[in-house]
């Protein structure tokens, strides 16, 4: 199924998303200044904006991504709400808010704006308060969400009050065996046994777990067993960690420059529901909401993703990615052009410092950089069971990402003899761990013989994936 497909089905989705209703506020100011009043800084007012926050940021994402979102909590009856209500009508939400709340939650941001670009958040006011609900107010909200027969329920908790284990039971009593998926807060976990998925951060895992470990792979496990749950870790530049049966997948971050983290999970549960509700599995939801954070990170404040962005992130990859036979005929393009083709290969299991300081390297020796990676059947026969971490799909997107290599292919066997037959590149690089007596031999005659040059890149920086890897299973 293609990226065009997957989106044309997000339309067809009908999600439910109940949980904290927060409205955004930020005030932008001018900061040139100490007061002489106080040792604090002035802020000059400049401008200021409201979003959607809370649950309501991730219906928005819902929305921005055209599936069908309902959303349902609790309000005050005020000002704010008004805010909250035109937002929803202005991004087609349909809501169902109870207005029983002495106030609307609200958090207030003040933005510095130090020299000519540096924003930098001066302080957080919040406004909240829960009192009003009723158990009665929480059988009408939770018949309210199952009448509207979802295929999905997104449960996003913050933690404010509006997500009970009262109201929690009455949705699972009334949802008829819906899908659940769980945005948590560890301070809630006990109302969460039995969801189909659970999202915690690294930090709320680890909390969650109460385990005295930094284990990813220990702490998601004893998740899982806990709560009988599938478990999505979100590990911010480390990428996720899906736990779902017996089968650990890690997601490398896509994110090629991290601005700002505030509502990227509303963003990944948002997009794993739309993916669960459009038939994808949970591996293929992950995947998309993993590209989709790493879209909204690399902006200011709480974001959403469109459609046609999350659309053109993918298909600018794998744009990236070729057959063997697609790289013979851009090879052959470069030549004409009297340009130089550059070729490397491994199996790039977890990218790591050494990895991206040998790429970058590797593509200055020419104008063209082709990254050929092991399929993972030739990394089991090389490296052993438990190898690769992450599969080729994976490894293929996550260097095809990276700005300094143009162009990455999948091959089966074990070496890239094949390859350098078929591509004759201008520069054949090899890590600086081999010499020519070292390298594979057959490798060296092929490259000798069509003229072309064999190049070996130091190694600056003492890491490994196998070091890493050690480090991850001994808790270091």
């Amino acid at each position: 199924m293609d990226i065009k497909e997957i989106l044309n089905n997000f339309s067809k989705a009908k999600i439910a998303v109940i949980g904290d209703i927060m409205l955004d506020n930020f005030i932008y100011g001018i900061v040139d200044r100490v007061s002489p009043e106080a040792p604090v800084i002035i802020v000059k007012e400049t401008g200021s904006d409201c979003k959607l926050g809370g649950a309501a940021n991730v219906a928005a994402n819902i929305s921005s991504l055209n599936g069908k979102v309902s959303l349902f909590g609790y309000t005050g009856d005020d000002e704010y709400r008004k805010i909250l209500m035109k937002q929803f009508e202005d991004k087609n939400i349909d809501s169902f808010l109870l207005p029983v709340l002495e106030k609307t939650t609200k958090k207030t941001r003040i933005i510095g704006i130090i020299g000519e670009d540096k924003r930098q958040q001066i302080v957080r006011i919040d406004q909240e308060c829960y009192a009003g609900v009723t158990e009665e107010v929480e059988e009408k909200l939770a018949k309210a969400v199952c009448n509207r027969n979802p295929d999905i329920i997104i449960a996003s908790d913050y933690a404010k009050g509006g997500l009970t284990n009262s109201l929690f039971s009455k949705i699972r009593e009334y949802s008829n065996k819906t899908r659940i998926i769980i945005d948590p807060k560890p301070k809630n976990k006990e109302n969460y046994y039995g969801a189909y998925l659970i999202t915690p951060n690294t930090k709320e895992a680890r909390e969650m777990s109460q385990l005295d470990s930094n284990n990813v792979e220990e702490i998601g496990r004893y998740l899982q067993n806990r709560f009988r749950s599938n478990i999505l870790i979100t590990r911010g530049k480390e990428g996720m960690s899906l736990f779902e049966g017996g089968k650990i997948i890690d997601l490398p971050t896509q994110a090629r420059e991290v601005y700002d983290v505030t509502g990227a999970g509303d963003t990944v549960i948002a997009v794993m529901g739309l993916g669960l509700a459009s038939g994808l599995n949970l591996e293929e939801s992950a995947d998309l909401a993993n590209h989709a954070a790493g879209i909204v990170v690399g902006r200011a404040g709480t974001a959403t993703v469109s459609a046609s962005e999350l659309e053109q992130t993918i298909e600018s990859e794998n744009k990236k990615i070729k057959s063997l036979e697609d790289l013979k005929i851009i090879r052959e393009d470069y030549h004409k052009k009297g340009k130089k083709v550059v070729w490397t290969n491994g199996c790039f299991d977890l990218i790591h410092i050494g990895h991206i300081d040998y790429l970058k390297k590797a593509r200055k020796l020419g104008d063209c950089l082709f990254v050929g990676l092991n399929s993972d059947n030739s990394i089991k026969k090389l490296k052993g069971e438990g190898r690769p971490i992450n599969n080729e799909k994976h490894r293929a997107e996550t260097l095809s990402s990276l700005e300094f290599v143009d162009y990455t292919t999948i091959f089966p066997e074990l070496t890239s003899e094949n390859c350098l037959r078929e591509l004759k590149p201008d520069f054949f690089v090899k890590a600086g761990d081999y010499n020519f007596e070292s390298m594979n031999q057959k490798e060296r005659k092929i490259v000798e013989n069509y003229g072309g040059k064999i190049v070996f890149i130091p190694i600056i920086y003492d890491t490994s994936t196998t070091d890493i890897i050690n480090k991850i299973k001994n808790g270091r």
